[in-house]
């Protein structure tokens, strides 16, 4: 694997940006919805050789280009200050530089938080463009999906799952829960049957009008389908407040 396709990897790998990413190469192409393509790269905006952006193309699958543009990491990070480093006091705008073939962050190497704001600038873009199915006019219920703990201990969590889907319900909603519903044919505790329930859950979640929000803590699954939700524009709900169409920062708890 070259540094092109790792760093493409660690921004759209997993991170829900798009469908089905594949990478080939230094290019990364995924899926936006039935008709629309990505396309996403490494590119040099100013020195050869410098990476310091990531250029993005929405396509038609029979159109053509319909929209391009350039996420520059100046723009997204700004400057970085390297601790101990003399020659750059004032910081540095982090780039990746290639090296007779060898691809690495010149000075300040990006931490997880980095990436994350990376991802949620790309995500705000590719949002515009994001084919939904329209949502229908309910005149009664609507599909609300119960994002709620299930790591740890897990029977005691698909239970309080099971009666945050009967409030909904009491409510006269439809509850969707993952929860109870792979609960009988996956093991959370089974890594390949985990991530494929994480991915179902999350294909079960674009076809809610609402998303409930349960517990104290938040996990890092639970984040996923929060962003999820937040990309798609999907209204969320936690002790009866919406919450904003940029959710806080992954800290593990809930917001007060």
């Amino acid at each position: 694997m070259t540094g092109y396709e790792q760093e493409l990897r660690k921004l759209f790998e997993n991170s829900g940006l798009i469908d089905r990413p594949q990478f080939s190469g230094r290019v990364c192409v995924g899926e936006l919805g039935k008709d629309l393509r990505v396309r996403a790269e490494l590119f040099s905006a100013h020195v050869a050789a410098d990476y310091d952006a990531i250029r993005l193309a929405v396509l038609n699958r029979t159109e053509g280009v319909v929209d391009k543009t350039l996420v520059r990491f100046e723009d997204v990070w700004g400057k970085r200050i390297v601790p101990g480093n003399p020659n750059f006091r004032s910081g540095v705008i982090p780039h990746l530089r290639s090296d007779y073939g060898e691809l690495d962050w010149y000075v300040y190497h990006p931490d997880a938080a980095d990436y994350d704001i990376l991802r949620q600038a790309i995500g705000q873009y590719l949002s515009a463009f994001r084919e939904r199915v329209p949502e229908r006019s309910l005149v009664g219920s609507k599909l609300v999906y119960i994002c709620a703990p299930l790591q740890g201990n897990v029977k005691k969590n698909i239970e309080f799952a099971r009666q945050k889907a009967l409030e909904v319900f009491a409510d006269g909603d439809v509850p969707i829960c993952p929860h109870i519903l792979f609960s009988y044919a996956a093991n959370p505790n089974h890594p390949e049957q985990d991530a494929k329930t994480k991915e179902m859950s999350l294909r079960l979640l674009e076809a809610c009008q609402q998303v409930n929000v349960y517990g104290s803590v938040w996990t890092d699954e639970m984040w996923d389908e929060i962003h999820h939700a937040s990309k798609l524009g999907i209204p969320m709900m936690t002790d009866q407040k919406t919450i904003g169409r940029t959710p806080p920062r992954r800290s593990g708890r809930k917001e007060r």
